[in-house]
């Protein structure tokens, strides 16, 4: 039974033998590179699609409703005699007014922005 018991131990061993690698041996130099190849060719370019024309433009659509923020908007791009005049309409206060360089007097509904070519900005809120 012994003789048996090593019988098969060793076949098992020599079987197992080949699964296992050993130690691996040192790395040799590198190989010297290569030249670099040349460039294939061009492939051929495809078909350029038709070309449409542009279309006309569209008519100006008419203006959007009024905001509800209540904000309304005034402005001039010159201002003549060097002034420009700005008044809220009723119902409005007067927010704010820009106009650079230009010496502002303001009211609570109208503003005038003088030594100024242009341009002026206001905004008016509704109460």
């Amino acid at each position: 039974m012994r003789v048996f018991i090593s019988a098969v131990a060793l076949v098992a061993a020599f079987s197992l033998t080949g699964c296992f690698e050993g130690p691996q041996g040192p790395a040799g130099p590198a190989g010297a590179t290569g030249p670099q190849g040349s460039q294939g060719d061009q492939g051929p370019v495809g078909p350029v699609g038709p070309m449409g024309s542009t279309g006309p433009a569209g008519e100006v659509g008419p203006p959007g409703p009024a905001g509800t923020a209540g904000w309304h908007v005034l402005r001039q791009d010159a201002c003549s005699n060097d002034a420009c005049q700005f008044i809220c309409s009723p119902g409005e206060t007067l927010v704010s007014v820009t106009c650079p360089g230009a010496t502002i007097i303001m009211s609570s509904s109208s503003a005038t922005c003088s030594n100024t070519p242009g341009p002026g900005l206001v905004l008016c809120l509704k109460q």
